[in-house]
């Protein structure tokens, strides 16, 4: 029996988070360059200066970049403090992050959702900081 469900549920949220921009990645790559007709620009530097693969490229590279930080502190904070409280805070993360990769970089609203999922991480990382000095305290 799960006795962590609801972080769980925002774990597997994150993960298809992932591979959908994963996906936008892929689809970015084939738009700059035809695998079948020109092998060699597909797999090419070349498609670093390509402005639409850049976006889709640094929109899930930051989303990356942040999970590996995001999700052993929300994992932490599920275990000392509780399931449903992190999964809300890492409810509110996803949604941060979703707003930011449909925005970026085309207006200010990425940068409200970098802002919320940058909260949300921050609430989840003092929790799982305290509980866990807490912890450790001869009481």
């Amino acid at each position: 029996m799960n006795t962590y469900p609801l972080t769980s549920l925002i774990t597997l949220v994150l993960v298809a988070l992932g591979l959908w921009l994963a996906i936008r990645v892929v689809k970015a790559r084939f738009n700059f360059a035809d695998p079948l007709t020109n092998a060699a620009l597909f797999h090419s530097p070349a498609i670093y200066s390509d402005r639409k693969f850049m976006i889709a490229y640094r929109n899930q590279m930051n989303f990356l970049e942040n999970l590996i930080l995001f999700l052993p502190t929300m994992w932490i904070f599920a275990y000392n403090v509780s399931d449903g409280l992190a999964a809300l805070i890492g409810f509110g993360y996803v949604t941060g992050r979703v707003l930011y990769a449909k925005n970026y970089p085309r207006d200010y609203t990425h940068a409200r959702g970098f802002q919320i999922a940058l909260l949300c991480f921050l609430f989840l990382l003092v929790g799982s900081a305290g509980s866990t000095v807490y912890s450790l305290l001869p009481i």
